[in-house]
């Protein structure tokens, strides 16, 4: 039997003299990151820089105290995202430096550059093999400058998922990492479907289609063949319009996030580093211009080279802490069965543990952890 891999943690109190940043470098040096190969090599530092009107993601700090770190191991850092499905500021390598800028990344701010990883139009990509026989894919295509890094270091803001329920490292790497190619590859399962006895007609939906697979017919919004199954549409819809139909309630989704995470993995055994801090823990990721409030209390920051272990961590925390009463948590518990965990009420048509369960059988890592507090 696998011994339990160890997920280091610190909280987001401070004493006189101390701070965030200073706790986050002992936290990433107690999990390993003095014993990665980085000096003298690449180290891609794996962020999500956020949507434009969106204002939970990370700050750039978290970035710049990884990027300092490593610079003073001796290692190259560079700050990196991929391009994205939908419409918006990310969806090639010009607007998406754009909206870095915005949102306050730059090399300034992070203390290196920010790189696009999947070049110009999103197609700058490297295929990898996946692991394990009973694989859904046998490929998975990632950012080129992130699989030319020697190091890979993923920054992950926890939070929740409209499509997967719960956003962590293993979404960062799986989604986050793939070029637009491979996000559609992940995405690409069944339709929403819309009600038209709740949709109005405001046409919300259709600029958050990145296929253009949306219209109004007969004034009700009407989805063609052409849709790739994203779901941003879903969380567009003030009025809960359009509903998701998969009839495997997203596992194919999750299944093939966690093997597109476990590929990368394999490509780089011993030289990847996990962090993810539980703060600002909104009900949708960071891909919207918009974001809800937290739907529980900031936890604190984990760390760990299994990036299974760690999400497991975060995951144990967050559906253990508190609910906020000002939240939308309340809400969808209400409407949920007695018992559900919180990531779960937040989307109920997704099972978020499908990704935790495949990335721990294709030997991305295991969910059994030993939490390793660093003051």
């Amino acid at each position: 039997m696998a011994q339990p891999s160890r997920v280091f943690f610190t909280s987001m109190r401070t004493r006189k003299g101390d701070s965030i940043p200073k706790k986050l470098k002992r936290l990433i040096m107690a999990a390993g990151l003095q014993d990665l190969d980085v000096e003298g090599k690449f180290v891609a530092i794996k962020a999500h820089m956020g949507e434009a009107g969106n204002v939970s993601f990370l700050k750039p700090v978290y970035a710049r105290t990884i990027a300092d770190t490593v610079t003073e191991l001796g290692g190259k850092p560079f700050v990196t995202d991929c391009s994205t499905l939908y419409p918006g500021l990310r969806s090639n390598a010009v607007d998406h430096a754009h909206c870095a800028e915005l949102n306050g990344f730059n090399s300034i701010s992070c203390g290196c550059p920010v790189v696009i990883g999947d070049g110009l139009r999103g197609s700058d990509e490297v295929a990898l093999p996946v692991p394990g026989q009973d694989s859904l894919l046998e490929e998975a295509y990632i950012g080129s400058a992130i699989v030319q890094a020697d190091v890979l270091i993923s920054l992950s803001h926890t939070k929740g998922c409209t499509a997967a329920a719960y956003g962590g490292a293993i979404k960062n790497l799986g989604m986050g990492c793939a070029s637009r190619a491979g996000k559609a590859v992940q995405h690409a399962e069944g339709v929403p479907a819309v009600k038209p006895d709740d949709c109005v007609g405001c046409g919300t939906c259709i600029p958050a289609c990145g296929q253009h697979a949306i219209s109004l017919v007969n004034r009700k919004a009407y989805i063609d063949d052409s849709c790739l199954g994203c779901g941003h549409c879903i969380a567009y819809c003030h009025r809960f319009a359009i509903r998701p139909t998969f009839t495997n309630n997203y596992a194919n989704l999750q299944l093939r996030m966690a093997e597109y995470a476990a590929a990368l993995c394999a490509s780089k055994p011993n030289q990847m580093l996990h962090i993810a801090i539980a703060i600002d823990v909104t009900p949708q990721c960071d891909c919207f211009g918009d974001n809800d409030a937290p739907i529980v209390p900031n936890i604190g920051m984990f760390a760990s080279t299994d990036p299974v272990a760690l999400d497991q961590a975060a995951t144990d925390a967050i559906c253990a802490a508190p609910q906020v009463e000002s939240s939308v948590l309340p809400e969808r518990h209400a409407a949920a069965p007695d018992g559900m965990n919180h990531l779960h009420a937040i989307n109920p048509s997704s099972d978020w543990e499908l990704q935790l369960a495949h990335a721990e059988e294709l030997g991305a890592g295991t969910r059994d952890y030993e939490l390793v507090e660093v003051r």
